[in-house]
């Protein structure tokens, strides 16, 4: 029986442990006869690190034969691109653990992952012919260099090895931007990105041509040309937007999941595995989220859940919505509510760019994994602007919303929070109990609606991103043709379990109008308007349906039935 060997991201300790592999090593043959320098960005666990590790152990020469870990992939197939094989010098750093919270901080972990790079090419210094460069070598191995030569070490290794060797070196970052995350998070951005761009732009450009055979650069976002790379005349970019043949070559295919439900002895898991991990469109091949997939299928007979959103990378994100303003928040309403929303999709978009637009964050969240984009469209508003509709991929991220919106809105006090607001609706309490969890949780809210020109629609807005916990218990509609009018919100159970069918309606007033007034009004306008019509035509009757009246009046919430 075939086994994922979990999270083992070395391609030879996976293969020679004879763990189940996806095979993508026709990859190898895009970077053989692709640019000089090839950038590519993809989200979080969807198999970057295996593939570098891939291509390092492809073309790295070695004492060890390792032609036999490729034999029966489908690379072994093209007898020219196999000439390549163990051939060259390569330089393999992963960047993934290089994160501190201040600027001297992550450098000296550079310091010290640079200085394993030349202690492991230590012998390539008896080449140096004078006493500066033997210094610099020898302070780089050390870890005591100085600034000028901690950015020119990725270029001078690469010079010295071609030299030693007598063949171009091919050179593989994993996870790039990771440094760069961290200094966005903890403000020493502008320094971090100085360096990057010495060390990393530096060591790749075209004067170093001849010295250079191929370098392959991975990370999540791509970070614009200009503020890192601006001097790679010879830089292709490969993003998640784009048709090429590597957009099959990270995370899963319909194919390979075909075929992983046949090795496995899965038949009957296909829709399962779709509704809650497919979703995401990368240059027009159908992908699923590759870590999932194994954890899932590696998990049973436990039911399907949100694997890839406990690798504890949420936080950035997190923060990010948590930044944005009310628009932020209703569109997050809509697509909680099934809902697209459509904008552009900034391909060179800095950490910078996020806050000075609030529609910038749709651009992270793509490039994040967060967002699924498909049919693009001119804007009208800009025939030079292509715009995406923007969904939700699947259940799992679905989830990581729902977290996101629990995180904002749940409190200590279990009166105030989510878990007590859902078991209003869950267990069919009265009105008063729903009016205390809405009172306590605008209270603790109250600078949400401070900045808002529309409180009704805010209230509705977070309303409705609350209750999209229970999309799988409830048919929730928000503004949809009711009877004569469109009601706010609709909740129709999906099962017999939960027998009591919704009807909500918000009004917000200024503090000299009647609230009690204005409650029976909505109540009164429930009924004249029929909007407990689509409930009814469900199949329920007319006294399970609880028809109430959401009043906001500055802080202030009564709930009325």
């Amino acid at each position: 029986m075939p086994v994922f060997k979990i999270g083992t991201d070395d391609f030879k300790k996976l293969r020679d442990d004879k763990g189940y592999f996806v095979d993508k090593s026709l990859l190898i043959k895009e970077i053989i006869g692709g640019n000089d320098v090839i950038l590519i960005p993809r989200p979080r666990r969807f198999g970057k690190t295996l593939s570098m590790t891939m291509l390092r152990y492809f073309f790295e020469q070695y004492q060890e034969d390792r032609r036999y870990l490729f034999e029966d992939l489908n690379i072994s197939g093209h007898p020219d691109c196999m000439k390549h094989q163990g051939q060259y010098p390569v330089i393999y750093l992963s960047l993934k653990q290089i994160r501190g919270e201040t600027y001297q901080e992550t450098e000296l972990q550079l310091r010290k992952l640079i200085s394993e790079l030349y202690n492991k090419n230590s012998c390539v210094a008896e080449i140096l012919e004078t006493d500066v460069a033997r210094t610099d070598f020898d302070e780089l191995k050390n870890g005591r260099s100085s600034l000028a030569a901690l950015k020119s070490s990725l270029r001078d290794l690469i010079s010295v090895l071609n030299s030693y060797h007598q063949k171009p070196v091919i050179v593989l970052i994993d996870e790039y931007d990771s440094p760069m995350i961290e200094a966005w998070r903890y403000d020493y951005y502008e320094e971090m990105a100085e360096f990057m761009r010495s060390w990393l732009g530096g060591g790749l450009k075209h004067e170093n041509a001849q010295s250079l055979y191929r370098a392959v650069i991975t990370g999540i976002l791509r970070i614009a040309k200009e503020s890192i790379f601006s001097d790679l005349n010879n830089l292709k970019v490969i993003t998640t937007l784009q048709s090429h043949p590597i957009s099959r070559m990270f995370g899963f295919t319909e194919a390979d999941i075909d075929k992983i439900l046949i090795d496995f002895s899965l038949p009957d898991h296909g829709e399962v595995i779709r509704e809650w991990y497919n979703g995401y469109s990368f240059g027009g091949q159908t992908i699923y989220n590759p870590w999932s997939v194994s954890n899932y299928v590696d998990n049973l007979p436990a039911p399907p859940g949100p694997h890839w959103l406990n690798t504890s990378a949420n936080t950035l994100v997190y923060e990010e919505l948590a930044r944005g303003g009310i628009e932020i928040k209703r569109d997050l309403e809509r697509l909680l509510s099934g809902e697209e929303i459509r904008y552009p999709i900034t391909e060179t978009i800095t950490f910078r760019d996020i806050g000075r637009n609030p529609a910038n964050i749709w651009s992270f969240l793509y490039f994040s994994g967060y967002l699924r984009a498909e049919k693009p469209e001119w804007a009208d508003y800009d025939p030079n602007l292509l715009t995406y509709a923007l969904t939700i991929p699947n259940r799992e991220i679905s989830t990581a919303y729902r977290q996101f919106v629990n995180s904002q809105f749940e409190h200590g006090d279990p009166s105030f929070g989510i878990t007590a607001f859902l078991s209003v609706f869950l267990e069919n309490k009265n009105a008063e109990t729903l009016e205390h969890t809405l009172q306590n949780l605008t209270i603790s809210l109250v600078s949400i609606y401070d900045l808002a020109k529309i409180p009704e629609a805010v209230f509705h807005a977070f309303v409705l991103g609350l209750l999209a916990n229970l999309r799988s218990v409830y048919d929730i509609r928000s503004q949809a043709e009711s009877g004569l009018g469109r009601a706010d919100i609709i909740m129709i159970p999906k099962t017999s379990r939960y027998p009591a069918g919704y009807v909500i309606e918000f009004k917000s007033i200024k503090k000299d109008e009647d609230i009690e007034g204005v409650a029976q009004e909505a109540l009164r306008q429930i009924e004249e308007k029929q909007y407990d019509t689509p409930v009814i035509s469900a199949g329920m009757s007319m006294d399970t349906v609880r028809r109430l009246a959401v009043i906001l009046q500055g802080k202030r919430v009564i709930v009325r039935e």
